[in-house]
């Protein structure tokens, strides 16, 4: 087990910074220092670092908290959580709809629309970067493409979430006969997958937009390489995948019939 020791202390230029070393133990991570710093290059912009390597930068003050109080938090909910496990349980993570960053099933901090747009990117694609960013400093792989990183801390915490692509079908579809002999309406919230047993509940959140629906398993499909699942139209409404056809998502079984 990791052992991680924070301090605050005053700087010289009247910074406070949340200080943290470590000994040797089980996770395999030692010497580390977790702070909160005020950027050298952006005024009123704090950034949470380990190791000397800026890995989340705070550019928003929020829930009443200056950008300095928020760089505060979110290095001391780091340091505790890493007190328990490796570096390796840094994961991007979905809750109520939003993206965020965690260690297990610990919220770290919260990615919001202003920081992922000055940052050019989604906010799930900044959850990643910014778990990256503290593995890669943490000496862990890295996460890529769309294997299962993704967690959930709504229910059932720390909840495996896999990361796929999804499409939706209605049209000439509607009123024929599904998999199961049921008639598809395009109007109910259900979807097609492969696998999943019929009847499973699950949850597609749209990456790009953080909007959830879920759906229930009552199809098999789809069958064009590189979609993982279908959903009704009234499904693909509610996430707002209408217009693009095809999204990444996140999709949560919540249930298996």
């Amino acid at each position: 087990m990791a052992m991680y020791l924070v301090a605050f202390v005053l700087t010289i230029g009247g910074g406070l910074v949340a200080t943290g070393g470590s000994a040797a133990g089980a996770a395999g991570v030692e010497g580390v220092a977790i702070e909160a710093v005020e950027s050298a290059v952006q005024a009123g912009v704090w950034e949470v670092t380990v190791r000397g390597q800026a890995v989340i930068r705070i550019r928003a003050e929020a829930g009443g908290m200056s950008t300095r109080e928020r760089a505060c938090v979110v290095a001391e909910r780091l340091r505790k959580s890493l007190e328990d496990v490796g570096a390796e349980a840094v994961m991007p993570a979905v809750m109520r709809g939003s993206f965020a960053v965690a260690v297990g099933d610990r919220l770290i901090v919260m990615v919001d629309l202003r920081h992922a747009a000055v940052n050019r990117s989604s906010c799930y694609e900044l959850a990643l970067r910014w778990s990256n960013n503290i593995r890669a400093a943490l000496g862990a792989p890295v996460l890529h493409g769309r294997s299962g990183h993704l967690v959930s801390l709504d229910g059932e915490r720390g909840r495996s979430v896999r990361v796929g692509r999804a499409s939706w079908y209605g049209g000439r579809w509607h009123g024929r006969p599904t998999a199961t002999g049921e008639i598809y309406d395009q109007n109910s919230l259900t979807a097609a997958h492969r696998t999943l047993p019929f009847g499973t509940l699950v949850r597609v959140t749209n990456l790009s937009n953080g909007k959830q629906v879920t759906v229930r398993i009552n199809n098999r499909g789809p069958y064009v390489a590189g979609r993982d699942i279908d959903l009704s139209r009234a499904a693909a409404e509610a996430i707002d995948l209408i217009g693009p056809g095809v999204a990444p998502v996140a999709i949560e079984v919540l249930s298996e019939k």
